[in-house]
């Protein structure tokens, strides 16, 4: 247990580092007063553009769940077996390490506990965690994105669908199935204000500018 903790608070460390803020800076743009005030890489694109503002806060936010998870699976937690429901094994840290960037990202203490979704984030974890679990969530994320242009539609399936994956390529790992049921939970909370605006009609569509707009 204590070594979760640890794994929590070390991606959360890294979870705060708000890429969206400083990029926002670096473009002369302050995100949290532009567009819907979110930090991610959606806003990020909208207000400063695709280039100069959604790719690099995009790359930034993954990494900053990357690094972790990372360290989690390779280093610090490596060859660690768990119990036969995944408990304590490396991979469960590694998703623990994972969440805490994404709760860092979403609720960082530098900033009053105002951040993002955590979509980015939370999708580059399960990359670390299961690369082609991770390359399906995106597959998936992508494809309803090209259909309907609702960036937050996508992200919300992907999160639904995140546990019955995890059964699928880890069966019998009830443990690592119920860490990721606390990624969807959160995800799919963090995405109330969208769900409501997709009922009535009004969401965003997702479009892509080149150039940075005002």
């Amino acid at each position: 247990m204590l070594m979760t903790i640890w794994m929590l608070l070390l991606g959360y460390a890294f979870g705060n580092i708000t890429t969206g803020d400083i990029v926002g800076k670096v473009n002369h743009v302050d995100i949290r007063h532009e567009g819907s005030g979110n930090v991610g890489s959606t806003n990020a694109m909208r207000t400063m553009g695709f280039l100069h503002g959604g790719l690099p806060t995009l790359i930034g936010d993954m990494l900053k769940a990357i690094i972790p998870a990372c360290l989690a699976k390779f280093i610090i937690c490596r060859g660690m077996p768990g119990d036969a429901y995944g408990l304590f094994s490396t991979d469960f840290y590694t998703l623990a390490a994972g969440y805490g960037a994404v709760l860092g990202h979403n609720f960082p203490a530098i900033h009053k506990f105002k951040g993002g979704k955590g979509v980015a984030s939370t999708f580059a974890t399960l990359l670390v965690f299961k690369f082609p679990l991770g390359a399906i969530e995106f597959a998936i994320v992508a494809v309803v994105v090209a259909i309907t242009r609702y960036v937050s539609l996508g992200s919300i399936l992907g999160f639904i669908v995140l546990p019955l994956l995890t059964m699928v390529f880890f069966p019998g790992k009830w443990a690592l199935v119920a860490a990721t049921l606390f990624y969807t939970v959160l995800g799919v909370v963090r995405h109330h204000a969208n769900i409501s605006r997709l009922m009535s009609g009004t969401e965003n569509k997702f479009h892509i500018h080149s150039q940075k707009t005002k």
